[in-house]
């Protein structure tokens, strides 16, 4: 393969020799031109002055008086005439989208040499076009697209919005280039319109070269055409295209739509005379991942290094092509480890930087902040958020950790600065900036501790930059400063520009311009392997190529650059249009592949969400059309699937003897009703939990869940009942003591701020009154008390015996063993001689069975276990207390306090009032269950009903 580029080197340097260095080359982008020196330099062979190369904006830049503006001053000019012009009152942040799109479209009219009254005029009357200067067919178009515009039937406010902006845009436009006139600044189109404006004048223009080559191009606009033209008539142009692929030469190939027009107007004056013969091995991947991708293109980079065919140390002839550019990173991380020297390049957004994912951070949490009592709160999710982002967790290490578990520990919906902590960086980050001003101040103080050295105080982190073939550390840090470049002269121009805003219109204007700015990244063209984008393959010619993303809609890009220029006015005045970037993006791709010698196509083949998974049509195009021979190969991914194995926990082994020795007697531990009723529901679970501890790890509940409800119900009961108490052992409560409660709304409420502080926000010695959504669930909670108050006061008199009433015990099994066992009784009382166990539910329970087998029976799906709960609390009550009365469990559902409440159990359909009745049962059962615990040869099991793991916190491990 001989390349383009080396066949202009090796012909220019046999005709003109050493004198070659009068010449001037001008190539689409930079490094074409350093591969043309490169080239030259072999043709030769020996030292010599090198020519001019240079690009065309370069050059028409130094033909130019003006100097370039940057795109921040230049909306902030925009913004300015715009405000002037509109008498509109509409803030900076909204007009940045739409004022890029205004200066994009102004770019476009000085580039294709518009005439900007005739396409900015506002059409009145259709005859009026006919006074413009423009062909037939262009007039055409535009009466069309004016004619739609205003036929009476189809006008709505939205036209007539755009007319009225229309009408300003000419002004606008005129106005916005006398200022940057005025200050000797222009931007690209402005520069390029006026060198075509000098040249169409026939101005001489100071080029100091006898020839003015121009190579590599393809689509060019009308002042780039006006100033070829100028050179080609003074005799100083000569232009080379490379259209020597046959498959450009193809009138039905969109990739040909500028090759006659422009081998007309701009002949070459040495004949080149190449022919391209060979046809590429073309291998077509589908992967069913975008990333992986990536790591496909590192299997075939392996391949070629395994083949011979790449060699690590000089890579230069193998490239790999991205068009998108999100797959840079993924790409970098991909290269094999052989290859020492990688050149990007290619740019990569801002947007989608780690320290664009940082900031968007920063953004959301200052949105989020709340003000109680003058002092901020930060919303948790957000802090929790920037604690786990790495750059920050970095640099505080433990300190996050410990802040997230205070966080999630404590309940804390929200946070307040002091109790975040004291470090540097923490201080650093939770601040609340009052103006614009502070808000640039605040993320440059940032982005600057974070560049910063590690401390001598804080442990050092790894970097993997030795071991990264790309140096990854160096390519984030280039992110952050970048990012602080981008802070810093956004409140330059704001102090320049006396532009004033808020702190939410700064952060605004700062992600909308994150999403605007593109990172060079830049490296030694002349060695390693090659990463770049679609546009910088241009002219360039590679022996392997690796091609990624070639879906239709990112090769070629679907995308369409947003205009206010309506697409039948483009094509009225000889813009650019859709049909121009298709045949622009079809020279690019079948120019890249016409002398390569093996090409990889890859291309995700996903079907999700907008993806459709489509290859590119020029991968159709090759197949069908052409009849190239392509290889296609299917990648697909290894899905492992698990089916759910039966898990067993051995007691022998893991210390677990040891552990549940602690239940038996003398031990520290003792089961509870809950536990057993774990065991029951499933034994994995239960050793999980309660053997070996483990626990679904605090999380904050923004919102109070049936746990936390049934808890602040529980003491509020308990509050009440130890109110009527007083400093009595006991009281008879009666109808009078429950309608004083009833009416003492302050009471009722101070206890229910109480337990809100205790159980909920976790501040029990600073009850605070409740407001939002929490103030309503308060409502709630006092409307059941209430209810529960109107029950109870059915009741009267009765005894008040305790609230929360703790009880323990101990139950024989085999082998002379006792296991402990413990209780909290929610309330205990004495009512028409009959000791009430009373336990409140918050949640769904029936309160029938027929026999105490079935309470212990793990195979049942609705096992009424609040009822063996129940009787559990009974039987311990009665172990400690020995009462003459008989023991009368009673459940309180209070869902149902409002429908058909009811607290008496049934048994075989019968009132359930007295314990003795199945205590003799029940002890045989439960000796049994915790027989069967205890028993070491009998493993922990899963259940066999799944149903039970609807709501286990460990069903993950389990897979099921």
């Amino acid at each position: 393969m001989t390349p383009f580029l080396y066949r202009i080197a090796q012909a220019f340097y046999e005709r003109y020799g050493h004198d070659i260095s009068q010449l001037a080359f001008v190539f689409p982008n930079r490094r074409s031109g350093i591969f043309f020196q490169k080239y030259l330099a072999e043709v030769a062979g020996k030292p010599l002055f090198s020519p001019r190369v240079t690009t065309i904006n370069d050059l028409m830049a130094e033909l130019s008086p003006y100097t370039t503006i940057d795109r921040i001053s230049l909306l902030v000019m925009l913004y300015k005439r715009y405000i002037e012009l509109r008498q509109s009152d509409e803030t900076f942040d909204n007009f940045v989208f739409w004022g890029d799109m205004l200066l994009g479209d102004f770019d476009d009219v000085d580039k294709y040499m518009v005439d900007a009254r005739q396409l900015y005029t506002n059409i009145h009357d259709l005859k009026e076009i006919d006074e413009f200067y423009l062909t037939d067919e262009q007039i055409a178009i535009i009466k069309r697209f004016w004619g739609h515009l205003f036929f009476p039937s189809t006008e709505s406010e939205n036209k007539q919005q755009f007319i009225q902006l229309w009408q300003i845009l000419f002004d606008l436009y005129t106005r916005l280039r006398d200022d940057l006139a005025s200050q000797n600044k222009a931007y690209e189109g402005m520069i390029f319109r006026d060198v075509a404006e000098r040249c169409r004048r026939k101005e001489t223009l100071d080029l100091p070269y006898t020839q003015v080559v121009f190579v590599g191009f393809n689509a060019i606009t009308e002042a780039e055409r006006v100033f070829m033209e100028y050179l080609r008539d003074t005799g100083l142009g000569d232009f080379y295209w490379d259209y020597y692929a046959p498959t450009l030469h193809d009138p039905y190939n969109k990739a040909a739509f500028f090759l006659n027009d422009n081998k007309r107007r701009f002949p070459s004056k040495i004949d080149l005379d190449e022919r391209i013969e060979q046809v590429p091995s073309i291998e077509l991947i589908s992967v069913p991942s975008a990333v992986g991708q990536a790591k496909q293109a590192t299997d075939i980079l392996q391949r070629l290094i395994d083949e011979k065919q790449l060699s690590p140390e000089r890579a230069i002839d193998t490239a790999i092509v991205l068009p998108d550019e999100e797959l840079l990173l993924p790409m970098l991380y991909s290269i094999p480890p052989e290859i020492s020297t990688v050149n990007i390049t290619m740019g990569y957004t801002l947007q989608h930087t780690t320290v664009a994912a940082l900031m968007d951070s920063i953004f959301q949490m200052q949105r989020h902040v709340r003000f109680s009592k003058g002092e901020p709160r930060f919303y948790h999710i957000d802090v929790k958020q920037l604690l786990g982002h790495r750059f920050i967790a970095a640099r505080l290490g433990d300190e996050g950790q410990r802040i997230t578990a205070f966080i999630n520990g404590n309940n804390r919906a929200f946070v307040s600065p002091g109790e975040l902590g004291r470090h540097p960086l923490v201080e650093l980050l939770f601040r609340i900036p009052a103006t614009a001003d502070e808000a640039a101040d605040y993320l440059t103080r940032l982005l600057e501790y974070l560049q910063q050295d590690t401390a001598a105080d804080e442990p050092a982190e790894a970097t993997d930059e030795e071991n990264s073939p790309v140096g990854f550390s160096a390519v984030e840090r280039e992110f952050m400063y970048h990012y602080y470049i981008t802070i810093k002269r956004l409140r330059d121009v704001m102090t320049e520009q006396r532009i004033a805003m808020g702190v939410d219109t700064f952060f605004r204007l700062l992600g909308k311009m994150a999403a605007s700015i593109s990172i060079p990244f830049r490296g030694e063209p002349l060695s390693g392997l090659q990463v770049m984008g679609v546009l910088e393959t241009r002219a360039l010619d590679f022996e392997n190529l690796i091609i990624l993303s070639m879906n239709e809609g990112i090769f070629p890009v679907k995308k369409v650059a947003p205009s206010f220029i309506p697409y039948n006015l483009r094509r009225g005045f000889g813009m650019a249009t859709t049909e121009h970037q298709d045949s622009i993006y079809a020279y690019y791709f079948y120019r890249m592949i016409s002398r390569a010698k093996r090409v990889f196509l890859l291309y995700d083949s996903r079907t999700d969400g907008l993806k459709s998974g489509e290859v590119s049509r020029y991968v159709y195009q090759l197949k069908y059309h052409y009849r190239l021979p392509i290889q296609e190969i299917q990648i697909n991914c290894d899905i492992a699937t698990f089916s759910p194995t039966t898990i067993t926990v051995d007691k022998h082994r893991y210390g677990i003897d040891r552990k549940l020795a602690a239940f038996l007697s003398g031990g520290d531990s003792a089961l509870s009703a809950s536990a057993i009723n774990r065991y029951l529901n499933c034994p994995l679970q239960f050793y999980l939990q309660y053997i070996e501890g483990l626990e679904r790890p605090d999380e904050v509940a923004e919102s109070v869940d049936s746990g936390t409800f049934g808890s602040i119900y529980h003491g509020m009961m308990q509050r009440i009942y130890e109110r009527i108490e007083g400093d009595r052992e006991q009281v008879t409560v009666t109808a009078d003591h429950i309608d004083a409660i009833r009416k003492d709304k302050p009471l009722l409420t101070h206890y229910l701020e109480e337990c809100f502080a205790r159980d909920y926000y976790k501040t029990p010695q600073h009850p605070r009154p409740l407001t939002g959504y929490d103030y309503l669930t308060g409502e709630i909670i006092l409307k059941l008390i209430d209810k529960t108050l109107e029950k109870d006061r059915s009741l009267t008199p009765f005894v008040y015996r305790a609230s929360e009433l703790r009880i323990t015990g101990e139950a024989p099994i085999s082998g002379q063993r006792a296991v402990q066992l413990k209780g909290f009784i929610d309330r205990v009382d004495e009512c028409k001689g009959r000791i009430r166990i009373v336990d409140y539910k918050t949640g769904k329970e029936r309160l029938d069975f027929k026999s105490v087998e079935e309470l212990f029976d793990s195979s049942a799906t609705e096992r009424r276990k609040a009822i063996l709960q129940v009787l559990l609390y009974c039987k311990l009550y009665k172990m400690n207390y020995r009462p003459a009365s008989p023991i009368y469990p009673a459940i309180y559902i209070i869902r149902n306090l409002f429908d058909k409440f009811e607290w008496n159990i049934r048994y075989e359909k019968d009132l359930f009032t007295d314990f003795a009745r199945v205590e003799e049962e029940f002890d045989r059962c439960l000796t049994a269950c915790l027989d069967e615990i205890f028993d070491l040869d009998r493993p922990f099991t899963q259940t066999t009903e799944e149903s039970h793991c609807q709501y286990c916190d460990f069903k993950l491990l389990c897979k099921r």
